[in-house]
């Protein structure tokens, strides 16, 4: 049960009191003391225009303070002015027994001063702070007696149900939070408003409590509120007749949008019982004797899907949907899987399938349930276009062409690399995802210098880290003039000091008749310039051969691998031939013992992954739950199948209890937090997420989750 506090209600109520000036004035003498003021100001006008200006400022602000006006004479005051906007301070920062202090001082300065009933009401807020409940209801009862126009009135009646909310008198906290939101002039206490009452609804009132609410209440947005409320705890209990009837009482013209979407939730339920079916079909090959991979990776899928419903079913309370799964063996057979998916068209209670494991019948799969408008969902499919069949097909495991797509955009976008280089494996899946990061970094206007592929087992990558610290090299070439031969020294130095340069800059070198670098002096407008004064340049690229000089002119070497093992090979290589960039890795990356082997070349290494687990409460709990059930430690497949029956789950909780719903609300998905994977199907249907994870001093730390645009 959660406890409500006035602290996330506030803000919008404290802004308004700092911004306030007088609440309560008087204008009854408001005419002759304008005439006495334009009186002096003549005086003062003949007498000195300097002061006329400075008593015209004081006129505008005291009559602008006039203008908030009932029937009560205020004053403005200085100290009560300092004290209150002291005890405001004072209260952001927490410290309420000061800020008590200050408000009090601000009220009693001077009787009847121009902060009084701000201070007042900050002060019954104050002591509601500090939990003296009843005294801030007496200072509220006080306000309202002594202003009975004040402007405060409605955050003097949310205080005052606060208070008594936390009294446990809920029946007179009902009924503040309900005036409030007759006379509330902010919205957002309007708002805040209507929410307290649906938590006392919720959670304190009985049935008949609520039932004689809504008829007692004026205000149809609070019957809405208390009809969504009393339909769903009628329908938990089981009264489904009766809460037809109250849903049919419930008025969607004047409702908020969260309260339509809370009903037509019920309504579904109501319509389709409260249980729903997934299809789940995976190559379990039962019929096949002994353990082969397919069976096994099959299995542990299904355990994960079954351990999802089972955590889900030990923790729902009554009246939450029901999951049921119709679990059928697709013998990784084209036949068999149409022939199940078409029994599963013919039965409304099947909502959506998980399932196959493998991109070939997947595909199958995905053609016949979209044929049949069946949303389907496969944990861990990877090849391209299989989404792309059409509407009802989702891919909850990322392909490596959206890999790529996401890190080139982390490249780009995120680091700033402007000059990439690409040092992968030719294997096809890496260089799939090689070719979707160039098309993509270049879409985004970086400059790919080189592109090397390696074969599978070449341990010699010599020759391509060596094209690439040419190809960096040549990023930067230096222009230069020799000083020897026939040239007229002279007049170059006239020229280039003409243009700014220092003659001490290069009196050694013409002493010498040696070779001017004019890089250092002009940059990269060192060519141009060598141009406009017509000087025998030449183009030379500086310490190609010479390892000791680091080549820096490259941002990122991405570099996707087809085996761990690859990491030890490519990172001495890069650090050998001193190339000074951001190593960007694949997923192959991930694994630590290979870090740590060769950590004195992979310290820095930045790579994507789908796989992040973060050792928390929730996952410890459900790694302790398979361990106890299965007897053997959670494994990846475990793990997918575990995150995308959660998925599934998450859109039963949220209303998605139909096919077309269960479509709609899958492509909405965004970072959904599984257990391994973070899932967003927002792009294409197909997970566009993944983790951005670096290497540093001897261990992998996740920088963030990142999902391509």
């Amino acid at each position: 049960m959660k406890h409500l506090s006035i602290e996330t209600y506030e803000k919008p109520s404290l802004d308004v009191i700092l911004r306030s000036g007088a609440d309560s004035t008087t204008t009854k003498h408001l005419a002759v003391q304008f005439k006495k003021v334009i009186t002096v100001l003549r005086f003062v006008w003949d007498d000195n225009r300097r002061r006329f200006f400075q008593m015209v400022l004081i006129f505008i602000c005291f009559s602008t303070s006039l203008l908030f006006t009932q029937d009560v004479e205020v004053y403005y005051h200085r100290p009560a002015e300092d004290n209150f906007l002291l005890g405001m301070r004072q209260y952001a920062q927490k410290d309420f027994k000061a800020a008590l202090q200050s408000f009090e001082q601000s009220k009693l300065s001077l009787p009847l001063n121009h902060r009084i009933t701000a201070a007042m009401i900050m002060e019954a807020k104050t002591l509601y702070a500090l939990k003296d409940y009843n005294l801030a209801t007496a200072v509220c009862d006080s306000l309202v007696l002594q202003f009975p126009s004040t402007l405060y009135m409605e955050d003097i009646l949310f205080t005052r149900g606060m208070c008594f909310y936390n009294q446990t008198l809920y029946e007179k906290a009902y009924r503040e939070m309900e005036s409030v939101v007759l006379v509330a002039q902010q919205r957002l206490n309007k708002e805040h408003s209507i929410k307290v009452i649906e938590h006392l609804a919720a959670e304190f009132f009985s049935l008949s409590q609520i039932d004689s609410l809504i008829s007692s209440s004026s205000n149809d947005g609070i019957k809405n509120v208390l009809t969504v409320v009393l339909s769903e705890r009628l329908f938990q209990n089981g009264n489904i007749d009766d809460a037809k009837k109250r849903i049919d009482k419930f008025n969607p013209t004047i409702a908020e949008q969260n309260m339509i979407f809370r009903i037509n939730r019920l309504k579904s339920r109501i319509e389709k019982g409260n249980a729903v079916r997934i299809g789940v079909i995976l190559p379990l090959l039962n019929s096949l004797p002994g353990e082969t991979r397919e069976k096994k990776i099959a299995m542990e899928i299904l355990e994960g899907v079954q351990l999802a419903v089972s955590d889900y079913e030990e923790r729902t309370v009554p009246g939450q949907v029901t999951v049921e799964l119709d679990i059928k063996d697709s013998e990784k057979d084209s036949s068999k899987i149409l022939s199940i998916i078409s029994e599963w068209s013919t039965n409304s209670n099947v909502v959506g399938i998980v399932g196959p494991v493998f991109s070939t019948e997947t595909i199958h799969a995905a053609k016949t349930a979209q044929t049949l408008s069946i949303p389907i969902i496969s944990p861990t499919a990877t090849d391209e276009g299989i989404s792309s069949i059409g509407q009802f097909v989702f891919q909850a495991n990322s392909t490596n062409g959206s890999r790529g797509k996401a890190l080139a955009q982390y490249a780009v976008n995120v680091l700033g690399a402007k000059n990439i280089a690409i040092l992968g494996s030719a294997m096809p899946l890496t260089s799939l995802q090689a070719d979707s990061f160039i098309v993509e970094a270049t879409r985004l206007g970086a400059h790919i210098i080189i592109d090397r592929r390696y074969k599978k087992g070449e341990s010699d990558l010599r020759t391509y880290v060596r094209a690439i610290r040419d190809a960096a090299a040549n990023l930067n070439p230096s222009y230069v003039v020799s000083l020897r031969g026939k040239l007229d020294v002279a007049e170059i130095i006239r020229r280039l000091v003409s243009l700014g340069v220092r003659f001490s800059l290069i009196d050694s070198i013409v002493a010498k008749g040696a070779t001017l670098n004019l890089t250092p002096l002009f940059g990269d407008s060192a060519r141009k310039i060598a141009e406009q004064l017509k000087l025998p340049v030449k183009r030379v690229i500086p310490y190609l051969d010479s390892l000791q000089y680091p080549v820096s002119t490259i941002d990122v070497i991405f570099c996707p691998i087809s085996n761990s093992h690859e990491i030890g090979v490519l990172s001495s290589q890069i650090t050998f031939y001193n190339i000074k960039a951001t190593i960007l890795g694949s997923g192959d990356w991930y694994d630590a013992n290979e870090l740590d082997l060769n950590k004195r070349y992979t310290d820095g290494v930045i790579f994507g992954s789908d796989r992040w687990i973060e050792r928390n409460e929730q996952t410890n709990r459900i790694f302790s739950k398979y361990a106890q059930r299965y007897g053997k430690t959670i494994s990846d497949n475990v793990m997918f199948g575990y995150d995308v029956m959660t998925l599934v789950i998450r859109q039963f909780k949220d209303g998605a209890l139909t096919r077309e719903q269960l479509a709609d609300a899958l492509k909405k998905v965004t970072e959904f937090t599984g257990v391994r994977n973070t899932i967003s199907l927002t792009k294409e249907r197909v997970n566009s997420s993944i983790h951005i994870l670096e290497y540093k001093n001897g261990s992998v730390s996740k920088l963030q989750t990142f999902s391509y645009q």
